[in-house]
């Protein structure tokens, strides 16, 4: 007897193969030495287990180095980190566009998975994609600045995570300092990530993830991008009704809110992944 929810998740496919892949190589303890180095998609850094750093917490150091008026003694650190960090993120962007996203971001990932649950789905206005943008500018580099703290990372769902399996007995002790405080926040944003990933396709990386957006404004200029065969569209709109965003891959192939998931592909023989590098 097959239950339809666990075969979904457990389904195989090329895509659920490199999504796996991506988890456990991302999160491989005995490569943690590496974790130096920057990734181009959501990983937190702060996690023992984690191989590569989160780009997202070197240009927040950097923020916070400069706020405290020690540019001229570490500005070598400063470019370094901040630098590694937005190279990644703009070689990812160049190269995969939100492929890696789709395919390779361990969160995203998760958020795929819990939207196997059969309930009926809400799907976000293409506009709320453009939020995630000023919100890299607010959260990874202003706030950072202002209060000379990793804000970000204080509230970043998939770094509570960590702080879950790591401090989960002592959540009480946290309202003691703020740190504390913003712990339990963010611990409070991956709950209602979950619960709202059972609803709408990919609520985080659609709304909030800062790299998602940046990998977003690369979809047109891309290395990895849709072909589609507009002259030999039928209008039939099974593509966007595969898309689980919404979207439709005929009007807008290169939408900052597609995920490269590539179900359109499979829909339409017109629509395909192509790779130019």
């Amino acid at each position: 007897m097959k239950i339809p929810f666990i075969s979904n998740v457990v389904k195989v496919s090329k895509r659920r193969v490199v999504q796996t892949s991506s988890l456990f190589i991302s999160n491989a303890f005995v490569l943690s030495s590496r974790n130096f180095i920057p990734c181009g998609f959501l990983q937190c850094s702060n996690c023992a287990l984690s191989t590569f750093a989160c780009p997202l917490i070197l240009v927040q150091r950097g923020a916070v180095i400069a706020s405290m008026g020690m540019f001229g003694m570490m500005s070598d650190k400063i470019v370094a980190s901040v630098g590694s960090a937005l190279a990644m993120l703009v070689l990812f962007g160049a190269v995969f566009g939100t492929w890696a996203c789709g395919w390779l971001c361990p969160f995203g990932f998760i958020q795929d998975l819990l939207a196997k649950v059969p309930v009926k789905k809400i799907r976000m206005p293409e506009w709320s994609g453009h939020l995630r943008i000023p919100l890299f500018i607010l959260l990874v580099t202003l706030i950072p600045y202002w209060t000379r703290s990793l804000f970000f990372c204080d509230v970043c769902p998939p770094g509570a995570i960590n702080r879950l399996w790591q401090q989960a007995l002592g959540i009480p002790l946290f309202f003691k300092s703020p740190e504390g405080i913003m712990a339990v926040v963010s611990i409070g944003l991956l709950v209602a990530v979950i619960a709202a990933a059972i609803f709408i396709q990919r609520p985080f990386c659609s709304l909030l993830c800062p790299i998602g957006g940046l990998h977003g404004l690369f979809n047109k200029i891309s290395g990895f991008f849709l072909n589609v065969e507009s002259e030999s569209c039928s209008a039939c709109k099974q593509c966007q009704a595969a898309c689980t965003q919404g979207i439709n891959p005929v009007a807008t192939p290169a939408n900052s809110l597609c995920s490269r998931c590539l179900a359109c592909t499979d829909s339409c023989e017109y629509i395909n992944l192509d790779i130019k590098l």
